[in-house]
């Protein structure tokens, strides 16, 4: 009768069917460690203790948030840096022509003055109304809406108000008195309060809160819009007047020229706010990332090393099963 094979014999082989197992398991893990450079179990390579980790995910996250602001900021700003500067600049160019010409100006001068003042509010208002990203730049929390109607509109409006104004004096009275008035210029702005300030870092926010209704840039509409008006028949008739109110336009024009670059600064500053904001979150955010590599990367010479040993345990392991496989096979035919 042909012997079985002990009952030892099968429990040992149980056993080092479930030590393979086990190291194989064991191997691939490793061998993930190697190939993608991190742990495999992060729960045992944190100790089960995973609050450092969650704050450097945590700072990483709000990081990344700030990151998106100074981006946006950043060319938001810049939008409206270049449209001040268009409207600057024909401010300037505007009122160094009008101081050049207008002493010696004859009526068709006047009139050509007057079409260059309109087409530099044109202009202006345009800038003014620039969108960046869908959202105007200018306009506070009504974002979504232009700030101003389009230039047409604005010296309509001027136009009515002007109408009964027989001398310079008053044709400048009702002009300043409409773009000072809260039914006047202020009636026709569309863009809401300003926006509230931006966060751009820990701690740190960016004042975005520029709108068309700053003082320099009703002025600076307003100086354009005087001499915009003689084309329209303002003090029609009345030629010394008209040359008075063209270079009494003028003077505003350039003389406004420090409350416009004042305005400009300050969105400079902001800009540079922005930037330096921008270095410490992207300095920081590195020095988080090397942290959380230091927690959750796998140091690859001990990966290596851990590798080579399961390798040689796995393959001490096939022999002995090898050689308790034929000598129970031994057993068996006996």
């Amino acid at each position: 009768m042909i012997g079985r094979v002990g009952t030892g014999d099968q429990s040992l082989t149980t056993l080092l069917s479930r030590q393979s197992a086990s190291l194989r398991a064991e191997l691939l893990l490793r061998g993930s460690e190697l190939t993608t450079g991190r742990h495999a179990d992060l729960t045992q390579a944190v100790g089960g203790d995973f609050s450092a980790l969650a704050a450097i995910d945590h700072s990483l996250a709000r990081l990344r948030g700030f990151a998106s602001n100074t981006t946006e900021a950043g060319l938001f700003t810049d939008v409206m840096q270049n449209a001040l500067q268009v409207v600057a600049d024909a401010a300037t160019d505007l009122g160094t022509n009008i101081l050049r010409s207008v002493g010696m100006a004859t009526e068709t001068g006047i009139e050509t003055l007057a079409t260059d003042a309109a087409r530099q509010f044109e202009t202006s208002v345009a800038a003014l109304n620039t969108r960046f990203s869908e959202r105007a730049v200018f306009s506070g929390v009504n974002a979504d809406t232009s700030p101003l109607p389009e230039a047409e509109t604005l010296l309509a409006a001027l136009d009515t108000v002007t109408a009964g104004a027989v001398t310079m004096t008053d044709a400048k009275a009702a002009i300043d008195a409409w773009f000072a008035d809260p039914l006047g210029y202020e009636a026709l702005y569309s863009g809401g309060v300003p926006r509230a300030e931006v966060p751009i870092g820990p701690g740190e926010r960016a004042d975005l809160s520029v709108t068309a209704l700053d003082p320099a840039i009703r002025d600076t509409l307003k100086g354009l819009a005087s001499v915009a008006l003689l084309g329209r028949g303002l003090l029609a008739g009345q030629h010394g007047a008209r040359a008075a109110m063209a270079k009494d336009a003028g003077d505003g024009l350039l003389t406004g020229g420090e409350a416009r670059s004042q305005l400009m600064a300050g969105v400079g500053s902001v800009q540079a706010q922005i930037d330096a904001a921008a270095t410490r979150n992207t300095a920081e955010a590195s020095a988080l990332n090397i942290a959380r590599a230091g927690i959750v990367t796998a140091d690859p010479y001990d990966a290596a090393t851990r590798l080579e040993d399961l390798q040689t345990r796995l393959q001490s392991l096939y022999l002995i099963t090898s050689r308790l496989s034929r000598l129970s096979l031994t057993e068996y035919l006996r």
